[in-house]
């Protein structure tokens, strides 16, 4: 976490309101990803839109009322990118999930065509936030693995960058965009999230990005365990742990228990892979 998302944090406290900072002000999940901004253009809009988060911590109703009907973190993450959007008055949104349909076939859907005032341009924007274990720091994305093992990193991003922000490329879809005006003059990536490592790694896929600690043990006491939607900032939490359980200290530090049945499931995945592409493990 950067000083200046942390000096932000640390003046709120309504969780929805954390959370909004967070989804604004952190880093990529990973450095150096195609079309996704630089970290500091993230904190550029943090910095941009301070005050208003700190007027919306005092009177955060709006946001709770926006955000309510989604749980699952990505929708909820989406949820609070598509309330800034609507709410600052540097972007203009143009679409928000829109689906392309083609002769009866569904191509995907737009999350975001946003307008800049600023640049005076349109954009598209592909959003999700992912939390990933590192379970082989040799294995670069192929080992960082979801709490769901099938859901792997480097399948992840081949998706969001092959198929996902190459809608507009595809004819009909650039046809119907240009029809309307739509553009866009440019795409973006916005991945974010955080790598959980084994304890007593030092080898980080990403320095700059969100860390964490793993293992099968129990954290120590100062360690607090997250209901879902606590796993952005923290505060938020649980009685009735899961397999797979998410702990904060509340200092920035992060945790996550694993089962040893998780850990054999992983290992099994990541073979069964290996042999069906005709690979060598990396």
């Amino acid at each position: 976490m950067s000083d200046s998302l942390g000096a932000v944090l640390a003046r709120l406290s309504d969780p929805v309101v954390r959370d909004l900072a967070w989804a604004l002000g952190s880093p990529n999940l990973l450095h150096q990803i195609p079309l996704a901004p630089a970290n500091p253009w993230y904190l550029s809009l943090l910095s941009d839109y301070q005050d208003r988060l700190f007027q919306l911590d005092a009177a955060p109703g709006i946001l709770h009322r926006h955000c309510r009907p989604y749980r699952r973190l990505g929708q909820y993450f989406e949820a609070l990118w598509h309330f800034y959007l609507l709410d600052h008055s540097r972007f203009q949104l143009l679409a928000y999930d829109w689906q392309q349909v083609v002769a009866g076939t569904t191509l995907g859907a737009f999350d975001f065509i946003v307008r800049d005032n600023l640049l005076q341009r349109t954009e598209h924007w592909e959003l999700a936030v992912k939390f990933y274990l590192i379970t082989d720091s040799d294995a670069a994305y192929g080992g960082a693995v979801g709490m769901n093992t099938r859901d792997r990193l480097r399948h992840k991003l081949d998706h969001m960058l092959k198929r996902q922000l190459r809608l507009s490329r595809h004819p009909d879809v650039h046809e119907r965009l240009r029809r309307l005006g739509l553009g866009p003059h440019g795409r973006r990536l916005i991945l974010k999230g955080r790598l959980y490592y084994p304890t007593g790694c030092a080898r980080l896929l990403c320095s700059q990005g969100e860390l964490g600690r793993w293992g099968t043990t129990m954290p120590d006491t100062s360690f607090v365990a997250q209901q879902k939607l606590g796993w952005f900032t923290g505060g938020r939490q649980c009685e009735r742990l899961g397999a797979q359980q998410a702990y904060h200290d509340g200092r920035d530090n992060w945790y996550v228990r694993v089962s040893r049945e998780w850990l054999e499931k992983t290992r099994d995945e990541k073979q069964m892979m290996e042999a069906r592409s005709g690979v060598e493990p990396d």
